[in-house]
């Protein structure tokens, strides 16, 4: 009787190679991309480096799909097989962890902190149009706000207003307030007035970032003017949206023309009356600085000062640097006016606004 030949020598070799190539899959199918703020880290199948973040092969339940994870909310990566990270994964990793650190720290309420990690992200390379960079110029402007240093981020707060619709708003910062104004795509807090330093700084952010279109670049001009209070432009084209044409008007009320300041005026007080306090507090502001730079009248002076009570009066709702400014403003002309006892009062009160600023020259 002839034997069957046996199977088991062709057999083994299959089973043995199919179960290497079993564990090689899944040795693979278990490197991880470890997340951060509490998420469930990713299996990965592949990874690449790219601006916005990392483009990840993601294997879910036997299914395989592309996800791209912010560098902000990447922890971590594992090697691959031969103990390496792919090119510009660990450098990706340690800016958007700059950035993690600032974001958390601002949502926190540590403003102090938050704005040297976010300082320290643009040192360590991060662009100002980069996913990165966009999170960290808007925590820069919160960073400042909640400090109520909102004249150090002049340039950063007009490159937030540039943003497209969407970045700011849903923001990464679940706790901040609104910063843009829908309306005027303005940044509420953050009026143009400048202090020690600031336009400097805001000129460098322009210069950093150009314009990405004509109505920026006009924006950005305004913004400007009103930062020096030099006036309207000879030409400031027409069509204007809401945010340009309101900042046109404030200059207005820079402008050499007293005519022209008094009707803008007139207008803008009364749309005031139903405006945001936000808006309330700029128009007062500028036009009784205005009045104070322009005008030589005692009794047009003392509108002017009124003019800035009506914001130190708003108190918190007003922005601390227009109030800042408002009260300087006031006890200086109120000591060119002989009004010495209404000074004294104003200047107690800026004083206990900010103990640590200077006051003017020409306060004892």
């Amino acid at each position: 009787m002839r034997r069957r030949p046996s199977i088991l020598p062709t057999t083994v070799p299959i089973v043995f190679a199919a179960s290497i190539a079993s564990f090689t899959t899944a040795a693979t199918a278990d490197r991880e991309l470890h997340r951060r703020d509490g998420a469930a880290p990713l299996v990965v199948e592949r990874v690449a480096a790219t601006n916005a973040g990392v483009q990840a092969t993601v294997v879910s339940e036997g299914l395989r799909f592309e996800r791209l994870v912010p560098w902000d909310r990447v922890a971590s990566i594992d090697p691959d097989e031969t103990g390496r990270l792919e090119v510009g994964i660990e450098r990706g990793i340690e800016k958007g962890t700059l950035v993690w650190r600032g974001r958390s720290r601002m949502n926190r309420g540590d403003a102090v902190l938050a704005q040297a990690a976010f300082d320290s992200a643009f040192e360590a390379g991060i662009q100002p149009g980069s996913e990165l960079g966009s999170i960290a110029i808007e925590g820069l402007v919160r960073a400042a706000i909640a400090a109520g240093d909102g004249s150090r981020v002049l340039g950063e707060a007009m490159l937030v207003s540039e943003f497209p619709v969407g970045v700011v708003e849903p923001s990464r910062f679940p706790r901040g307030e609104r910063l843009v104004d829908p309306v005027t795509g303005l940044v509420i807090s953050v009026p143009p007035v400048a202090e020690d330093g600031d336009r400097s700084r805001m000129l460098e952010w322009f210069r950093r970032v150009p314009a990405p279109d004509a109505r920026a670049s006009l924006r950005r001009s305004l913004f400007a003017r009103l930062v020096d209070g030099s006036g309207p432009p000879e030409e400031s084209g027409a069509n204007l949206a809401d945010g340009e044409r309101f900042l046109l008007r404030l200059t207005e009320l820079d402008a050499e023309d007293a005519a022209r300041r008094e009707r803008t005026r007139r207008a803008l007080l009364a749309a005031a009356a139903d405006a945001p306090v936000w808006k309330n507090a700029w128009i007062r502001f500028f036009a009784g600085r205005g009045t104070l730079a322009r005008e030589t009248d005692p009794e047009l002076r003392m509108r002017g000062v009124l003019d800035l009570i009506h914001v130190i009066a708003l108190e918190s709702s007003a922005p601390p640097v227009l109030r800042r400014a408002s009260l300087r403003l006031a006890v200086e002309t109120l000591r060119d006016l002989g009004r010495s006892e209404s000074a004294a009062i104003l200047e107690s009160i800026l004083i206990a606004e900010r103990a640590d600023d200077a006051l003017p020259e020409n306060l004892p």
